[in-house]
């Protein structure tokens, strides 16, 4: 046999391997149930007439709360040396 034919049939035989563990990767179990976070904002809308004038007011509210870290776990500031 020459050594060309052996090379030919050693890429076969890997790219087949190749094949077969991307193949077979697509069947893994999904990951399970993901519980979803409740939403980080809330919208309001208030509508009222205005006394005097008799024109319609709408008042649209978007709160966002981000919570950045617990209360007294912050981080210290971070301190700037320079060289003497």
């Amino acid at each position: 046999m020459n050594l060309r034919l052996i090379l030919c049939v050693a890429m076969g035989v890997f790219t087949t391997y190749m094949g077969l563990v991307m193949l077979l990767g697509h069947f893994r179990a999904k990951p399970g149930f993901t519980p979803t976070l409740k939403p980080n904002f809330t919208a309001r809308v208030e509508e009222t007439v205005d006394a005097e004038t008799g024109e319609k007011v709408v008042l649209r509210q978007i709160t966002v709360s981000t919570k950045l870290a617990e209360p007294g776990l912050a981080p210290a500031s971070p301190t700037l040396v320079l060289p003497k």
